[in-house]
């Protein structure tokens, strides 16, 4: 039986698989925490899935996305893992933002499971390619390949910038992504003007994300076989200060 982090993350992997046989992959593109996991190996699981939708009427979206929530194709490739939906509502359906909370729960499981779909309608940035799932995960889950559009490592790292200086509340997680995407060569190409306006902020907001944020916001969505490593202090102030350097470099 999976736990609580293998059952979002299936039921991502599931959605994705069955949302691209009813909807154009090219109509949207697959971003943030699920982007990271499933395409740059990043250790962090994500506890939402995020993608943006381009040129779709929002009544048009609510429609796919509840028949794919209500297909007998997602609905047995779950209950084969021992995962069923046990709730699904749609909170915020505007013209920019489109929301779904959904509610599961693991063969045996006591408590649900929750867990987020949202897509935002402003526009595709560029930077974007049509790939399969890391392969070395899909095996771990016993999946065929999964093929979606999402952001590669230099437009993530944009957008983490952006995150980062903008959240009303510091987020540890933007930083430690920043890091992994460091890694996969992003922060190499020179930074269009609206995003390094934000450099600043973000530098500030980088060197204000403490170790006790890092362990809450982080720690526990680690795979296990790396927490003991990354619950040293020294660790995480080591990717603090790398990437703390790292926008620093970037600013004009």
């Amino acid at each position: 039986m999976p736990g609580e982090r293998e059952a979002i993350e299936i039921f991502h992997l599931q959605f994705l698989r069955v949302l691209g046989a009813r909807v154009d992959r090219k109509l949207y593109v697959l971003k943030g925490g699920c982007n990271l996991r499933f395409f740059a190996k990043s250790i962090r699981y994500s506890e939402d899935i995020d993608l943006d939708i381009a040129v779709m009427q929002s009544n048009t979206l609510r429609g796919n996305v509840q028949h794919v929530l209500s297909a007998r194709a997602l609905l047995d490739a779950l209950a084969t893992r021992g995962i069923s939906i046990i709730q699904s509502t749609a909170p915020k359906q505007t013209e920019t933002t489109q929301r779904w909370k959904i509610r599961l729960r693991a063969e045996d499981g006591a408590q649900e499971i929750p867990t987020k779909i949202e897509f935002s309608r402003r526009g595709l940035e560029p930077g974007v390619a049509l790939e399969s799932v890391d392969p070395e995960l899909l095996r771990r889950y016993r999946l065929p390949p999964i093929l979606v559009q999402h952001y590669l490592p230099e437009a993530a790292f944009r957008q983490k910038i952006g995150a980062l200086a903008h959240r009303n509340q510091i987020q540890a997680r933007d930083v430690f992504d920043l890091n992994l995407l460091l890694d996969a060569g992003a922060g190499k190409e020179p930074l269009p003007l609206p995003v390094a306006r934000y450099l600043p902020k973000a530098v500030e907001n980088a060197m204000g994300a403490g170790y006790d944020e890092f362990a809450g916001q982080v720690l526990a969505y680690l795979e296990a076989d790396y927490q003991d490593h990354y619950r040293e202090r020294l660790v995480w102030d080591q990717i603090q200060a790398r990437v703390t350097r790292a926008l620093e470099a970037l600013q004009p």
